[in-house]
């Protein structure tokens, strides 16, 4: 099995790379690693736009921009790992889902207008951090559940965050050893 690490936790000591790794730790799986700040990922515009759309209809997926969906598309589980940034996704990342999301790579659409799944993975584990708290109904974890439920039929979305770490008088430590415990209570 193929693990697909999407790292969005790219600063120097970052809290959610800490905690993504000790997620990967407990895996016994052959891990493949995504490093987006180490990517030239841009958000779809005018041109790639036009690019993506001829392409999808004609189902030609020669240039580069594709290679991640197919990378995405082949993993059997993916770990994301990603600071919670004004309640949602760090920009990068969110660019990333966007290239992702490939009409004829790891969706489609059959004759009756509903999506299926071209993809292998059956498991989503998306690992965050917040300075702040997480709002109950957030946009990050919404929007990756929407995306695993409607585009790529992935129906084990597990997420693990540490929210608060950054308000004064916080054990932080406490806070990310108690998502820590959580992958152990998780693992099947």
């Amino acid at each position: 099995m193929t693990v697909l690490f999407v790292n969005a936790a790219f600063r120097e000591n970052s809290r959610t790379h800490d905690l993504a790794q000790k997620y990967l730790s407990t895996l016994t799986d052959t891990v493949e690693t995504l490093n987006l700040g180490e990517e030239n990922i841009r958000p779809l515009q005018k041109a790639s736009l036009e690019q993506y759309c001829k392409d999808s209809r004609s189902h030609d997926f020669q240039d580069e921009m594709y290679r991640y969906a197919k990378q995405f598309a082949k993993a059997d589980e993916i770990v994301i790992a990603a600071p919670f940034w004004n309640f949602g996704l760090p920009a990068v990342l969110h660019a990333y889902l966007e290239l992702v999301c490939t009409q004829g790579i790891t969706f489609d659409l059959n004759e009756a207008g509903e999506y299926y799944s071209l993809c292998q993975a059956k498991k989503l584990v998306l690992i965050l951090t917040a300075g702040g708290n997480v709002p109950e109904n957030d946009c990050a974890i919404s929007y990756l559940r929407t995306l695993c439920k409607e585009f790529w039929k992935i129906e084990d979305v597990r997420y693990y965050y540490a929210d608060g770490i950054d308000l004064v008088g916080v054990d932080i430590s406490g806070k990310l050893e108690a998502v820590i415990k959580q992958y152990g209570n998780s693992q099947e």
